[in-house]
């Protein structure tokens, strides 16, 4: 092979040589993503936000998917929605649980438009399925209200009773009333057990319960 320009040929270990140059130059920039992007959260986990800011945005910057996720989140709860969109729809877009949630919200609740009216759904179901807490509790939710946005007007699906059994199982109160009324009249597609309807009860109970004893102390 010959070099552009030059009638010179490229010895063929120069090749080997640059392919692993390339190789360990990728290695040290995905690391140094991971160290932004730590340093970042660990800030902001200290609600330091404005420290965390310039390491999360490097990371972003630099294709870390976790980081655009919450560097997107955190542009998008400080209403800078137009910043905050083309993080999310890169995170997303790699498959971060985080990002197609920050992303799913933004559209269900109009701060974005979505390309397509499915995609809200689509994505929330997709951090969903990976076990996304708050991805998880507003399906619930939605399917508590037959929210339409996020294609949950079916309150008798499968998947209804999935996301409302997972969310009740995390706690989410409105859930577990939703779930012991379930299997109390058969709403959701729950099978009629008036045994589980009681002890989900008896668990919305308790929980009230110690909400009361903990507002008087």
């Amino acid at each position: 092979m010959k070099l552009p320009g030059t009638e010179k040929a490229v010895p063929a270990f120069s090749h080997a040589l640059l392919t692993l140059a390339l190789l360990a130059s990728c290695t040290f920039a995905r690391a140094d993503a991971e160290a932004d992007f730590v340093r970042g959260r660990e800030a902001y986990r200290l609600n330091d936000v404005a420290g965390a800011m310039e390491p999360l945005k490097k990371a972003a910057d630099a294709g870390h998917g976790a980081a655009q996720a919450l560097y997107g989140a955190i542009l998008d709860s400080a209403e800078l929605d137009d910043e905050a969109l083309p993080y999310l729809q890169k995170s997303a877009g790699q498959g971060d649980m985080d990002g197609q949630y920050g992303l799913a919200k933004m559209y269900f609740t109009g701060e974005a438009q979505a390309p397509d009216p499915a995609d809200a759904g689509r994505l929330m179901r997709a951090a969903a399925s990976k076990g996304h807490r708050l991805a998880i509790v507003t399906l619930a939710l939605a399917y508590i209200r037959g929210d339409r946005r996020l294609d949950a007007d079916h309150p008798d699906s499968a998947e209804a009773r999935e996301m409302l059994t997972q969310a009740a199982e995390i706690g989410e109160v409105d859930a577990m009333k939703a779930v012991a009324q379930g299997y109390r009249s058969g709403k959701f597609g729950f099978p009629a057990d008036g045994t589980k309807a009681d002890q989900w009860d008896a668990r919305v109970a308790a929980i009230l319960g110690t909400g009361k004893r903990g507002a008087r102390k």
